[in-house]
């Protein structure tokens, strides 16, 4: 009888664990624009740490293109210009360069995308 119950305990402890794990998912971390705009500048100035930057590199970008871009240009900037060690962690020419994508993605985040609903609703106001 003993051997039966633990059995039913075990299994309903399994069930119960299976269920929250379904329930909860797996998390997930998403690099946002914010995000990398905030590294950039951290980069241009000098307060990045080298975790910093690691973090950076080893998260895949999926979501946003424009991103998964930004961060590849980066990688690119990084096989030349990175110097590591504590300040800087770029070359004069690599902040520069990273200052540019700054600046392209700052400006990227001030244009905002226009959906279809927004761009239905302006050819309605132009009479088109």
């Amino acid at each position: 009888m003993s051997y039966v119950l633990t059995l039913v305990l075990t299994l309903a402890v399994v069930l119960v664990a299976m269920w929250v794990f379904v329930r909860v998912g797996t998390p997930v971390y998403r690099l946002q624009r914010e995000n990398i705009v905030n590294l950039l500048r951290l980069l241009v100035s000098g307060r990045a740490t080298q975790q910093d930057w690691d973090v950076f590199v080893a998260i895949p970008i999926r979501h946003d293109p424009l991103l998964r871009d930004i961060q590849e240009r980066c990688l690119t900037i990084a096989q030349t210009e990175f110097t590591g060690g504590p300040g800087l962690l770029f070359s004069a020419q690599g902040v520069a360069r990273l200052e540019s994508l700054l600046k392209e993605l700052e400006g990227e985040a001030e244009v905002a995308p226009i959906t279809n609903a927004a761009a239905h609703s302006l050819q309605r106001e132009k009479g088109e």
